[in-house]
């Protein structure tokens, strides 16, 4: 007796049949790419009159890209510069202010030393050389009080001159931070300013990240832990219409140290209870894979 199936049921063998002989080796990890972000903000504030950013531009490390209007800050640093020349001004010149008394007491010794020597010929009095000699003293006690006045004085106004300096140091600082400069190589991501617009310390301007490698942070369970090392190297394949970008060799740069959670985003829900290890794989992009793109992983390179 012949026994006939119905024809969607021998399809639906057939479909099975070949889907259990061509399926493949099972991915080792799942995991999402992301790279290290920098948001770039301003160091001054002020009116943004440059400002050459826009979202896909590709930008150097130290590469200038706009700055800020620094007017107000220009002023501010002439007005110090300024309190600083008056005070410099008002500095005494001990030498010349000390010449005079110096000359009479030169002097006074020149007389002093006459009449010691007439005195000791019996032609003046020794009264007269007393007076001399008294007057010398005062002289030189003059000169030493004139001196320590005038060091007094000088220090003071140099002990004024030092916060000045520092506050022109300050401003100059600003003027020097009012240049936005590209602090790492690569694309911007997002722009959130645009020019003529006010810039403020802490404001973002733009979003820029290094895509040239990406990172792809995958989860194992710990049985797995046995079987990877860092820099290993590992097979990273994306559902990518990209012609021959969907396999990629990826090189493990860190494992965590301790268990998580599995991520809503990564397992079913059934799985997200289990404990699970994290990976950062450093893949190398030539143009294709975008941050958030799923992947998987292979721990076997063939």
């Amino acid at each position: 007796m012949k026994r006939y199936f119905p024809i969607g049921a021998a399809a639906l063998f057939a479909v099975w049949g070949t889907c259990s002989c061509t399926r493949g080796p099972q991915p080792d990890a799942y995991g999402n790419f992301e790279a290290v972000e920098v948001i770039v903000s301003a160091d001054c504030n002020g009116k943004l009159l440059e400002f050459n950013v826009d979202e896909g531009y590709r930008l150097r490390r130290g590469e200038i890209v706009g700055w800020v209007d620094t007017m107000q800050l220009v002023l501010q640093r002439n007005q110090l510069q300024g309190e600083i020349a008056v005070l410099r001004a008002q500095l005494p010149e001990k030498e010349k202010q000390l010449d005079v008394t110096r000359e009479q007491l030169a002097k006074t010794k020149h007389e002093l030393a006459r009449f010691k020597a007439l005195a000791d010929a019996d032609a003046s009095t020794a009264q007269q050389v007393d007076n001399l000699s008294y007057d010398a003293e005062i002289l030189q006690k003059q000169i030493d009080a004139q001196e320590s006045n005038l060091d007094i004085q000088t220090r003071t106004l140099l002990a004024r001159m030092e916060p000045l300096r520092q506050q022109i140091l300050q401003v100059q600082d600003r003027i020097d931070n009012a240049y936005v400069v590209n602090p790492v190589e690569g694309t911007v991501l997002a722009k959130y300013a645009e020019q003529h617009e006010l810039a403020a310390i802490g404001k973002p301007l733009y979003k820029v990240a290094n895509l040239d490698t990406m990172i792809l942070r995958a989860y194992v369970e710990e049985p797995q832990l046995a079987s990877i090392r860092i820099g290993q190297e590992v097979r990273v394949t994306v559902d990518s219409t990209y012609a021959g970008a969907a396999r990629f060799t990826g090189r493990i740069g860190w494992i965590a140290d301790k268990a998580e959670f599995t991520p809503k985003v990564i397992q079913t829900k059934d799985e997200r209870a289990n404990l699970v290890y994290a990976l950062k794989i450093y893949v190398a992009n030539p143009g294709p894979l975008k941050i958030g793109m799923p992947a998987e992983v292979y721990f076997d390179t063939k």
